[in-house]
């Protein structure tokens, strides 16, 4: 996809940076890579996937907001989520995901997911593992709790956001998830925990910040602060000032901190909100462009606004994915559920590697600028 011959066209962006965050394959590139960027040898720094932690050098190119395999609703509306045909759902997100490796040049292989679903909507810590043996891509799990305007945040999360002690309580789980392994949905809420590790922390907010939803910013914020793991935000219309606001108020060191759903009314008022945009990546962090090729998120759209924070000297301060979802249950408010009852999507995981790729193209982005959005701008978030 890129050409490993070109330098970065960031003026902030010196030669050392550069081959700090290159993934070539020379063994000096790879050295320098780990003693700087991701640490030395008795303190590197690694990317958590489901089956293990890796050098971020390993990574390929990211995809920082994807869901896969399912996404159920079922739990938000206090009914028990839906039975899955695992071998079918797995072989078909499988079969998406391959496309994804598939479309990797040499140097972006084997491509790694962000898998957003957090606690109790959808998310199978087993699954996961299922799905990371059947693919070469590389799947990054989620902690912490999905809150938006179009659906109740999850009673589990309310509970504790309402007590008193419960945001240390909230806390202590998003950091058990992180550092030994995610609860088992199996089971009633926290009485059963695998071994699998989150390796970021998912967290959501309605049109505007309601007050349960700061409760699970702040034992995020905490969480992060703790362990060093890095925080993905779902935005719903505008929001995503005041979230990163709070949350680096909180104690989150910007740099792990990537705000999603950008690209379309983040301001509330403009299509492209350019220096809304300015606002936040001044801050320090990242702003996730997670939709591309979704209603009003489409590639040229999106492109100009990168291009934008490009321009601006913001080129370290950009991630991209497609917010995909394989599988999502449809019938979750009812109380008996069915197989039949799963709505199959038509995701393409590759969008970004192509089409979002050509408009920024068309745009005279440079390949080492594009490399830097794709793959050493989300390795350099993850590796904690």
């Amino acid at each position: 996809m890129f050409n490993d011959s070109q330098k970065s066209q960031d003026p902030k962006i010196n030669r050392r940076e550069f081959l700090a965050g290159s993934i070539g394959s020379a063994s000096a590139i790879i050295a320098h890579n780990n003693q700087s960027s991701f640490g030395n040898s008795r303190n590197r720094k690694s990317i958590h996937t489901v089956l293990g932690s890796i050098d971020p050098y390993r990574a390929g190119v990211i995809l920082t907001h994807e869901h896969a395999p399912t996404v159920d609703w079922s739990e938000l509306y206090q009914t028990k989520p839906a039975p899955i045909a695992s071998k079918k759902i797995l072989e078909a997100t499988s079969a998406l995901l391959n496309l994804f490796y598939n479309v990797l040049g040499k140097l972006d292989k084997p491509g790694t997911i962000v898998e957003a679903t957090p606690i109790r909507v959808g998310r199978y810590p087993h699954l996961l593992v299922q799905l990371a043996r059947m693919t070469r891509v590389q799947i990054v799990a989620c902690t912490g709790f999905w809150c938006e305007a179009f659906a109740p945040q999850h009673p589990w999360a309310l509970t504790m956001s309402l007590k008193r002690g419960g945001i240390n309580e909230m806390t202590k789980l998003f950091v058990r998830e992180i550092t030994e392994g995610m609860e088992d949905p199996k089971f009633s809420w926290g009485e059963k925990f695998t071994n699998i590790r989150a390796g970021a922390i998912k967290i959501g907010t309605s049109t505007y910040l309601r007050p349960s939803e700061r409760a699970v910013h702040e034992a995020a914020a905490a969480a992060s602060k703790e362990t060093g793991c890095p925080i993905l935000t779902h935005t719903t219309n505008g929001g995503g000032l005041e979230e990163a606001r709070l949350l680096i108020r909180s104690g989150v060191d910007p740099k792990k901190l990537m705000i999603g759903h950008q690209g379309h009314m983040d301001d509330r008022k403009n299509e492209e909100a350019n220096e809304y945009h300015i606002k936040i990546a001044d801050l320090g962090c990242y702003l996730q462009f997670d939709r591309v090729g979704s209603e009003n998120y489409n590639f040229a759209k999106q492109a100009r606004q990168v291009k934008f924070l490009v321009s601006k000297g913001f080129l370290r301060r950009i991630v991209v994915s497609h917010d995909h979802v394989p599988y999502f249950y449809g019938n979750y408010m009812k109380v008996e559920k069915g197989i039949d009852g799963w709505r199959k999507g038509n995701p393409d995981y590759t969008l970004v590697s192509k089409k979002l790729v050509t408009s920024l193209k068309k745009l005279d982005m440079s390949d080492s600028e594009i490399r830097t959005i794709l793959v050493e701008n989300p390795q350099r978030c993850l590796a904690f």
